[in-house]
Protein backbone atom coordinates (compact mmCIF):
# COMPACT_ATOMS: atom_id res chain seq x y z
CA UNK A 1 0.00 0.00 0.00
CA UNK A 2 0.79 3.97 -0.05
CA UNK A 3 -0.05 5.03 3.13
CA UNK A 4 -0.41 9.01 2.81
CA UNK A 5 -0.02 9.87 6.59
CA UNK A 6 -1.87 13.25 7.76
CA UNK A 7 -0.82 12.17 11.57
CA UNK A 8 -1.27 15.52 13.34
CA UNK A 9 -1.03 17.40 10.40
CA UNK A 10 -4.44 18.39 10.82
CA UNK A 11 -3.69 20.63 13.40
CA UNK A 12 -6.88 20.06 15.73
CA UNK A 13 -8.66 21.59 12.48
CA UNK A 14 -11.65 19.35 11.46
CA UNK A 15 -12.10 21.58 8.70
CA UNK A 16 -8.38 20.90 7.55
CA UNK A 17 -8.11 17.66 7.83
CA UNK A 18 -11.72 16.70 5.94
CA UNK A 19 -9.90 18.63 2.81
CA UNK A 20 -6.85 16.46 3.53
CA UNK A 21 -8.79 13.17 3.29
CA UNK A 22 -10.78 14.74 -0.14
CA UNK A 23 -7.37 15.34 -1.98
CA UNK A 24 -5.79 12.08 -0.82
CA UNK A 25 -8.56 9.97 -2.03
CA UNK A 26 -8.49 12.09 -5.68
CA UNK A 27 -4.38 11.37 -5.19
CA UNK A 28 -4.99 7.46 -6.29
CA UNK A 29 -3.09 6.28 -2.63
CA UNK A 30 -3.93 3.34 -1.08
CA UNK A 31 -4.70 4.17 2.62
CA UNK A 32 -4.91 7.33 4.45
CA UNK A 33 -2.88 7.47 8.84
CA UNK A 34 -4.14 9.40 11.44
CA UNK A 35 -2.44 9.41 14.66
CA UNK A 36 -4.07 8.85 18.20
CA UNK A 37 -1.42 9.87 20.80
CA UNK A 38 -1.18 9.12 24.35
CA UNK A 39 -3.95 10.65 26.70
CA UNK A 40 -1.12 12.81 28.28
CA UNK A 41 -0.20 14.23 25.08
CA UNK A 42 -3.46 16.25 24.85
CA UNK A 43 -3.19 17.45 28.10
CA UNK A 44 -0.16 19.83 26.91
CA UNK A 45 -1.87 19.88 23.02
CA UNK A 46 -5.34 20.16 23.69
CA UNK A 47 -5.61 21.81 19.97
CA UNK A 48 -4.49 19.02 18.38
CA UNK A 49 -7.22 16.59 19.74
CA UNK A 50 -9.78 15.68 16.74
CA UNK A 51 -12.97 14.33 18.45
CA UNK A 52 -14.49 10.29 18.19
CA UNK A 53 -16.87 12.01 15.54
CA UNK A 54 -14.57 13.05 13.83
CA UNK A 55 -13.10 9.77 13.24
CA UNK A 56 -16.76 8.03 12.70
CA UNK A 57 -17.49 10.70 9.94
CA UNK A 58 -14.05 10.40 8.07
CA UNK A 59 -14.03 6.60 7.92
CA UNK A 60 -17.58 6.41 6.65
CA UNK A 61 -16.20 8.95 3.84
CA UNK A 62 -12.51 7.11 3.48
CA UNK A 63 -14.29 3.45 2.88
CA UNK A 64 -17.00 4.85 0.44
CA UNK A 65 -13.97 5.79 -1.66
CA UNK A 66 -12.59 2.24 -1.33
CA UNK A 67 -9.32 3.48 0.74
CA UNK A 68 -7.49 2.27 3.54
CA UNK A 69 -8.25 3.72 6.92
CA UNK A 70 -5.81 3.37 9.49
CA UNK A 71 -4.61 4.82 13.13
CA UNK A 72 -1.19 5.34 14.79
CA UNK A 73 -2.28 4.58 18.39
CA UNK A 74 -0.40 5.48 21.78
CA UNK A 75 -3.75 5.82 24.18
CA UNK A 76 -4.82 1.55 24.53
CA UNK A 77 -8.11 2.59 25.80
CA UNK A 78 -8.78 3.94 22.38
CA UNK A 79 -8.55 0.80 20.95
CA UNK A 80 -11.84 -0.77 21.38
CA UNK A 81 -13.39 2.50 19.89
CA UNK A 82 -10.99 2.27 16.46
CA UNK A 83 -12.25 -1.39 16.57
CA UNK A 84 -16.24 -0.17 16.64
CA UNK A 85 -15.40 2.18 14.20
CA UNK A 86 -13.73 -0.53 11.38
CA UNK A 87 -10.33 0.89 11.72
CA UNK A 88 -8.63 -1.38 8.66
CA UNK A 89 -5.19 -1.25 10.27
CA UNK A 90 -3.02 0.30 13.07
CA UNK A 91 0.68 1.65 13.81
CA UNK A 92 2.81 1.35 16.79
CA UNK A 93 4.90 4.27 17.32
CA UNK A 94 8.89 3.43 17.28
CA UNK A 95 8.72 4.12 21.20
CA UNK A 96 5.95 1.76 22.36
CA UNK A 97 7.67 -1.42 20.04
CA UNK A 98 8.25 -3.05 23.72
CA UNK A 99 4.99 -2.25 25.34
CA UNK A 100 3.77 -5.18 25.74
CA UNK A 101 0.40 -4.39 26.65
CA UNK A 102 -0.40 -1.92 24.04
CA UNK A 103 0.86 -4.80 21.42
CA UNK A 104 -1.16 -7.38 22.75
CA UNK A 105 -4.39 -5.12 22.57
CA UNK A 106 -3.90 -4.11 18.84
CA UNK A 107 -2.81 -7.44 17.95
CA UNK A 108 -6.16 -9.15 19.13
CA UNK A 109 -7.98 -6.72 17.02
CA UNK A 110 -6.61 -9.47 13.99
CA UNK A 111 -6.12 -6.14 11.87
CA UNK A 112 -2.82 -5.82 9.93
CA UNK A 113 0.06 -4.17 12.27
CA UNK A 114 2.83 -1.87 10.60
CA UNK A 115 5.15 -1.08 13.45
CA UNK A 116 7.93 1.71 13.26
CA UNK A 117 11.67 0.47 14.11
CA UNK A 118 12.98 4.28 13.95
CA UNK A 119 14.96 3.93 16.75
CA UNK A 120 14.91 0.24 17.48
CA UNK A 121 18.31 -1.90 16.80
CA UNK A 122 18.38 -5.50 15.85
CA UNK A 123 18.01 -6.76 19.50
CA UNK A 124 15.58 -4.73 20.46
CA UNK A 125 13.34 -6.00 17.24
CA UNK A 126 13.99 -9.13 18.56
CA UNK A 127 12.46 -8.67 22.15
CA UNK A 128 9.41 -7.46 19.87
CA UNK A 129 9.57 -10.41 17.89
CA UNK A 130 8.85 -12.58 21.30
CA UNK A 131 5.81 -10.41 22.82
CA UNK A 132 3.74 -10.89 18.65
CA UNK A 133 4.98 -14.66 19.33
CA UNK A 134 2.73 -16.41 16.87
CA UNK A 135 1.52 -13.28 14.62
CA UNK A 136 3.54 -12.33 12.71
CA UNK A 137 1.12 -12.39 9.93
CA UNK A 138 -0.40 -9.36 11.06
CA UNK A 139 3.28 -7.41 11.45
CA UNK A 140 4.97 -5.14 8.95
CA UNK A 141 8.00 -3.78 10.37
CA UNK A 142 8.44 -0.16 8.79
CA UNK A 143 12.00 0.74 8.50
CA UNK A 144 12.15 4.42 9.44
CA UNK A 145 15.21 6.47 10.53
CA UNK A 146 13.24 10.09 12.81
CA UNK A 147 16.12 11.70 11.42
CA UNK A 148 15.89 14.59 8.40
CA UNK A 149 19.77 14.23 7.68
CA UNK A 150 20.05 11.85 4.41
CA UNK A 151 23.07 10.38 5.43
CA UNK A 152 21.04 8.64 8.56
CA UNK A 153 18.45 6.98 6.59
CA UNK A 154 20.46 3.80 5.53
CA UNK A 155 17.66 2.25 3.06
CA UNK A 156 20.32 -0.99 3.43
CA UNK A 157 18.73 -1.95 6.92
CA UNK A 158 16.24 -2.64 5.04
CA UNK A 159 17.76 -5.91 3.93
CA UNK A 160 19.18 -7.12 7.25
CA UNK A 161 15.56 -6.73 8.75
CA UNK A 162 14.48 -9.25 5.47
CA UNK A 163 16.99 -11.65 6.23
CA UNK A 164 16.40 -11.72 10.29
CA UNK A 165 12.96 -11.71 10.46
CA UNK A 166 10.39 -13.22 8.58
CA UNK A 167 8.17 -10.33 8.10
CA UNK A 168 7.31 -7.72 5.37
CA UNK A 169 9.49 -4.86 5.60
CA UNK A 170 8.28 -1.52 4.77
CA UNK A 171 9.82 1.95 4.17
CA UNK A 172 8.51 5.11 6.30
CA UNK A 173 9.76 8.63 5.43
CA UNK A 174 11.24 11.19 7.73
CA UNK A 175 14.28 12.34 5.23
CA UNK A 176 13.53 15.90 4.28
CA UNK A 177 15.20 15.03 1.02
CA UNK A 178 11.72 13.54 0.00
CA UNK A 179 13.35 11.81 -3.49
CA UNK A 180 14.60 9.07 -0.86
CA UNK A 181 10.94 7.68 -1.10
CA UNK A 182 11.74 7.25 -4.86
CA UNK A 183 14.92 5.16 -3.83
CA UNK A 184 13.67 2.76 -1.41
CA UNK A 185 11.31 1.20 -3.92
CA UNK A 186 14.70 -0.30 -5.00
CA UNK A 187 14.71 -2.10 -1.80
CA UNK A 188 10.93 -3.37 -2.45
CA UNK A 189 9.31 -2.66 0.37
CA UNK A 190 5.71 -3.73 1.22
CA UNK A 191 4.16 -0.54 1.55
CA UNK A 192 5.62 3.06 1.74
CA UNK A 193 4.62 5.30 4.51
CA UNK A 194 4.95 9.29 4.06
CA UNK A 195 3.63 12.20 5.41
CA UNK A 196 1.68 14.93 3.77
CA UNK A 197 1.34 18.66 4.52
CA UNK A 198 -1.33 21.11 3.39
CA UNK A 199 -1.13 24.88 2.73
CA UNK A 200 -3.11 26.67 6.07
CA UNK A 201 -0.19 26.43 7.94
CA UNK A 202 3.99 27.43 7.25
CA UNK A 203 4.64 24.90 10.61
CA UNK A 204 3.14 21.63 10.91
CA UNK A 205 3.91 19.14 13.06
CA UNK A 206 5.80 16.95 10.74
CA UNK A 207 6.87 19.88 8.53
CA UNK A 208 10.56 19.00 6.46
CA UNK A 209 9.80 15.59 5.63
CA UNK A 210 6.07 15.69 4.10
CA UNK A 211 4.74 16.35 0.72
CA UNK A 212 2.68 18.64 -0.35
CA UNK A 213 -1.10 17.69 -1.25
CA UNK A 214 -0.45 19.89 -4.31
CA UNK A 215 1.85 17.83 -5.37
CA UNK A 216 0.30 14.48 -4.39
CA UNK A 217 -1.24 13.30 -7.16
CA UNK A 218 2.04 13.39 -9.35
CA UNK A 219 4.21 12.16 -6.75
CA UNK A 220 1.80 9.16 -6.08
CA UNK A 221 1.70 8.45 -10.03
CA UNK A 222 5.54 8.06 -10.01
CA UNK A 223 5.24 5.69 -7.05
CA UNK A 224 3.27 3.39 -9.07
CA UNK A 225 5.54 3.67 -12.08
CA UNK A 226 8.80 3.58 -10.94
CA UNK A 227 8.95 0.00 -9.76
CA UNK A 228 8.51 -1.13 -13.19
CA UNK A 229 11.80 0.10 -13.85
CA UNK A 230 13.28 -3.15 -11.43
CA UNK A 231 12.63 -5.60 -14.13
CA UNK A 232 14.17 -8.70 -12.96
CA UNK A 233 17.41 -10.45 -12.32
CA UNK A 234 18.45 -11.94 -15.78
CA UNK A 235 20.38 -10.36 -18.36
CA UNK A 236 19.04 -10.58 -21.15
CA UNK A 237 19.53 -9.66 -24.85
CA UNK A 238 17.04 -7.87 -26.47
CA UNK A 239 16.07 -7.60 -30.05
CA UNK A 240 16.59 -4.48 -31.75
Amino acid sequence: MIICEIGLNHMGSTKYANEYIEKIIKSNADGILFHIREKSFYETNPKLLLSDKFYINAIKKIKKHNLKFGITIADIDKIEFCKNIGVDFYKIFSRDILEKELIKKVVSTKKKIFVSTGISNIKEIKKFEKIIENNKKQITLVHTHLNKDISKVNLNAMNELKEKFKMKIAYGNHAENLFVIYLSLAFQPSDILFYVKGSKYNHHVDEPHSVELKKLKEFIVNLKILPNSLGNKNKIKLKI
